[in-house]
């Protein structure tokens, strides 16, 4: 596999994760505070319901990277470095660095780590 391909693979597992995390964070805390059931959490339903929402937070985290990245654009605080690879260049004082840089794996786009 190419470095370009893992990497875009790997954003992808790290994003479904975190979501993953926090629906699980959602069900310990209503089991305790709430006294909801913990059969109600190993059905059907809630697995399906449960990949649904990844698969949600998945999508919606690449809407916000695109608009971080369109934005970045616009300000300059990333610029197309090489027209030919299209690696993209960011700075590092780019108040949405992290979500630029996440699109950028995204897409598997060429990143050049751009100096202060």
């Amino acid at each position: 596999m190419k470095p370009s391909t893992i990497k875009m693979l790997r954003a992808y597992l790290l994003t479904a994760s975190c979501a993953a995390m926090a629906i699980e964070a959602a069900a310990l805390l209503a089991i305790g505070l709430f006294g909801v059931s913990e059969d109600v959490f190993t059905s059907l339903t809630f697995r399906m319901a449960t990949a649904v929402a990844i698969v949600c937070v998945v999508l919606l985290t690449r809407i916000v990277a695109r608009a971080a990245f369109a934005s970045a654009l616009s300000h300059h605080y990333a610029t197309i470095a090489d027209g030919r690879s299209n690696t993209i260049s960011v700075s590092p004082v780019c108040p949405v660095r992290m979500l630029v840089i996440l699109h950028l794996q995204f897409k598997r786009r060429a990143i050049e780590w751009a100096r202060a």
